[in-house]
């Protein structure tokens, strides 16, 4: 049966080879020695050692990218403190940047449902000090008490001034749609104004306790970096690289595989009415099999170039087709915006595409085209070494290993894509604009 709401305005979201390593915190001793936290010590994990990490080289570049991901996120934020993790993330990322300010590397935060990403940009001659400087801020270092009150000013006035803005209460709609209205993540992330007014130091302190842990890290380095190096600098114990041009090599016990199942076993469709000038159409079908994650990627790739081909598809603002990872599962999301009077057309339109993937309907001629297609917009994308990171880890933590070679790639067929498509299940869909609820 299909779910109806009606806007309210309010708040909404915004929205391998594996190392099992030490992090060189400057922890303990050396915090004593700078007299940080005298009368509120930190407690470090036993071994201060991180969940994984994966070093990937890349000889051709300079740059040198870190990435790191915490298992915490907003989802984690106690009732009536929603927005603390993302304030949290605010205030690290700005003191990070201010303590790496001479090395000239940048740092990035970001807060989602179940994890944390920070991104360390940095030269190859650099990396080393800039790592240990970003590991010492993000686990060691007080939070600063004015920072902290500066910061938490800027984000209730950003939720203030963002209150009525319906792209925000769209993007929870579609965390509901995506893991059910009692998901903690399901919470607006950024928090209200008056709860992120309460959070004072100790709350954010707290936070950090739970969140930013050695032992619940994983770690990718990807740049100019033997995999010797990267155990030295990290602390590693047990190694994951991938040399330049060579395959995946495994020093030590390589990762488990993720085993989810599908995302969830039946669908629906929601429409949620807002009188705003266009609409939004989300269609979220869960993926039930096991294939590698480029299958599903191509899939998302071409579905996304199916929706734009002939027939011309009048009406279309903008699409975004992508595979999404969720707690339980991944699922290809297809978003679109489009002009309102075409929603309906829309909505069957993403349904037929998706069909048509699933029987095969693609003559090998079009699929050896967006396989050629697909690869260039890959390597373009992961041309730089911050964009590479991150992919590592999901693929990492969901297959046992990460991303396949480009020979693998040249070998998607119109077989693959078909059995790829076919492992798609009941949709769920959300339809977000003006007009009346159905009948």
């Amino acid at each position: 049966m299909a779910r109806v709401l009606r806007a309210r305005r309010t708040i909404g979201t915004s929205a391998l080879l594996v190392i099992l390593a030490a992090l060189p915190i400057a922890g303990s001793a050396a915090a004593v020695a700078r007299g940080h936290h005298a009368t509120e010590p930190r407690t470090a994990a036993p071994a201060d050692t991180v969940e994984l990490v994966v070093v990937s080289e890349r000889p051709w570049t300079p740059a040198v990218a870190v990435t790191l991901s915490f298992a915490g996120g907003y989802g984690d934020d106690p009732i009536g403190a929603e927005g603390t993790a993302w304030l949290l993330g605010m205030v690290l990322e700005q003191a990070a940047n201010a303590n790496l300010a001479e090395t000239g590397a940048t740092a990035e935060i970001e807060v989602d449902a179940t994890r944390t990403w920070v991104t360390l940009l940095t030269t190859l001659d650099d990396w080393a000090t800039a790592y240990r400087i970003l590991t010492r801020t993000l686990l060691d270092d007080p939070v600063d008490p004015l920072l902290a009150e500066a910061t938490r000013a800027d984000l209730a006035a950003q939720l203030v001034f963002q209150r009525d803005a319906p792209v925000r209460l769209f993007e929870r709609e579609v965390q509901r749609l995506l893991l059910g209205p009692g998901h903690p993540a399901a919470r607006p992330p950024m928090g209200s104004p008056s709860s992120v007014s309460g959070r004072t130091v100790a709350a954010l302190e707290a936070a950090r306790e739970r969140v930013y842990t050695s032992g619940g890290a994983r770690v990718a380095v990807a740049g100019a970096v033997a995999a010797a190096e990267a155990a030295t600098v990290v602390g590693a114990h047990r190694t994951l690289s991938a040399p330049a041009g060579s395959s995946w090599m495994i020093e030590g016990t390589p990762l488990r595989p993720g085993a989810p199942g599908p995302a969830w076993e039946s669908g629906g469709r929601y429409s949620f009415v807002d009188e705003i000038t266009n609409s939004w159409i989300v269609a979220a079908y869960p993926f039930s099999g096991t294939a590698p994650r480029s299958r599903f990627e191509f899939v998302a790739h071409v579905a996304g170039n199916r929706l734009v081909s002939d027939p011309p598809a009048p009406g279309l603002i903008s699409r975004r087709v992508e595979v999404r990872e969720l707690p339980s599962g991944p699922v290809l999301l297809v978003m679109v915006a489009v002009e309102s009077h075409t929603a309906s057309a829309w909505e069957q339109r993403i349904a037929e595409v998706v069909k048509r993937l699933s029987a095969g309907t693609l003559t090998r001629d079009m699929v050896d085209r967006e396989r050629r297609s697909f690869r260039s917009a890959r390597a373009l994308e992961l041309a730089a070494p911050e964009m590479e990171g991150r992919r590592l880890l999901v693929e990492a933590a969901a297959t046992g290993r990460p991303g396949e070679s480009p020979a693998a790639l040249e070998q998607l067929s119109p077989e693959e894509l078909q059995r790829a498509a076919a492992q798609l299940g009941e949709p769920r869909v959300l339809v977000y604009g003006p007009g009346k609820p159905p009948s």
